[in-house]
């Protein structure tokens, strides 16, 4: 409880968590560092402030207010979400005890003298559209995406969606007022803004905002009053991001054009195509700064064995549309747990394939990897990193669809034998087990 002063008397105990000290406070509640002792991890107990209402009527829409947060986010298990452990009811408040994420939100980094490099945004909004992208898929649009509700952990650089409080569910019945809606102005799409029904795309709207704030340390649609921000945000184009950073490459501002686009069937269709092109611009980034010649790249496709039915009008398409990247040792390539349509061809180097800090497989020129999660659309169950100095190359379906119907299904052929492969030697396996 909060004493005369303003300030949070810190509790000794919240439910089985034991408190640590306050990490913040709203005007809903306080959010407590804590200990659950059954797990002995760390984790973060948001709690409301007083006790819940006693009229029934106010009592449910103070009870779905509250825990549409664990609802929403409950749902979810990826490793951009914040996570929602537990959530409880007692005599005088309601608590939700979440994944603790040591560091900060994206709100201080939106600053004109904070601004990140461009690496660091395209891959904190790339990690974000992939989390959208799973809520989505689960049936959860989020309604407030803005940079307070992206938290980024210090320690793995990971990005992490929180803040479900306001979140839609499919299929559930949520009490609202009527005529209010749930946004935060600046952020929220024109269809938000004009009452209409909020979708996915509307979530994407506005992490086209937050990739234009972090570019620019402004928000798009200024005004001095809140309904000149409406209407610029309903009417208007955004200010034009070279205004503000004229050196902001090309391809980051037709992303986020795109992503802001006033009709929604304009926009990205979902998550995972908004993180296609942000991770297809994150391979630009690390694209050789020599540059590779097609003549070059045939010669060497040549000698790779994944190439060795293609004829050579096939392989002079592959060369023609492919772009190499190369990887300092110990750079990342793949982690596990995301999402990427696309595989590589070891070039020139080395890759180690790892689970949990231990090398399972190394790799060398003319191996490949990554191709069962792209077959598949899953998730990736390995990390990949690289082993000295590596070149890859890099395909993804963007790529395969540029070439002709022949040059696609010798791609298709590779992956159907390297499939029938697998399950060949998984039978295997489970047949010297059975004996």
């Amino acid at each position: 409880m909060d004493n005369q002063s303003g300030t949070a008397t810190m509790p000794d105990k919240i439910g089985r968590y034991k408190i640590i000290r306050l990490l913040g406070r709203g005007g809903m509640g306080q959010v407590w560092l804590a200990k659950d002792p059954f797990i002995n991890r760390e984790v973060a107990v948001k709690t409301t402030l007083g006790a819940p209402p006693k009229d029934p009527e106010r009592l449910e829409r103070f009870y779905e207010t509250f825990f549409r947060e664990a609802q929403a986010a409950g749902m979810l298990s990826h490793p951009n979400v914040v996570y929602v452990y537990d959530a409880a009811v007692e005599v005088d408040r309601c608590f939700m005890a979440l994944e603790y994420v040591d560091g900060p939100t994206l709100k201080g980094y939106c600053q004109k003298d904070r601004l990140l490099p461009y690496k660091t945004v395209v891959n904190i909004v790339y990690q974000c559209a992939k989390g959208l992208y799973y809520a989505h898929e689960k049936g959860v649009t989020h309604r407030d995406i803005k940079p307070a509700n992206i938290m980024i952990d210090q320690k793995k650089g990971v990005a992490k969606i929180c803040d479900f409080g306001i979140a839609a569910l499919e299929g559930l019945t949520m009490m609202e007022k009527k005529g209010q809606s749930a946004m935060t102005l600046g952020y929220a799409s024109p269809e938000q803004l004009s009452g209409k029904t909020v979708t996915r795309q509307s979530d994407l709207f506005s992490l086209g905002v937050v990739l234009y704030e972090l570019l620019t340390g402004h928000k798009p649609f200024e005004a001095s009053t809140e309904l000149g921000v409406i209407y610029k945000a309903t009417t208007q184009p955004p200010t034009p991001i070279v205004q503000y950073r004229p050196d902001v490459p090309p391809p980051l501002i037709q992303i986020v054009a795109r992503a802001m686009e006033k009709n929604p069937a304009q926009r990205y269709q979902s998550g995972r195509e908004m993180a296609q092109d942000l991770s297809a611009y994150f391979a630009h980034l690390k694209t050789l700064e020599k540059e590779i010649g097609d003549e070059e790249k045939y010669h060497t496709l040549k000698r790779i064995d994944f190439f060795r039915d293609f004829s050579s009008k096939e392989l002079a398409e592959v060369a023609h549309v492919t772009q190499w990247v190369d990887f300092r040792d110990g750079d990342s390539i793949i982690e596990e747990g995301t999402i990427q349509e696309c595989f590589y061809i070891i070039v020139a180097g080395g890759v180690n394939i790892m689970k949990k800090g231990k090398v399972l497989a190394r790799l060398n020129p003319g191996d490949y990897f990554g191709e069962m999660a792209y077959i598949g659309k899953t998730a990736r169950t390995a990390d990949a990193m690289a082993a000295g100095p590596t070149v890859l190359l890099r395909v993804d379906p963007t790529v395969i669809d540029q070439t002709s119907v022949n040059t696609q299904l010798r791609f298709l052929r590779i992956f159907t034998r390297t499939l029938m492969q697998r399950l060949a030697y998984t039978s295997e396996q489970f047949a010297g087990v059975s004996e």
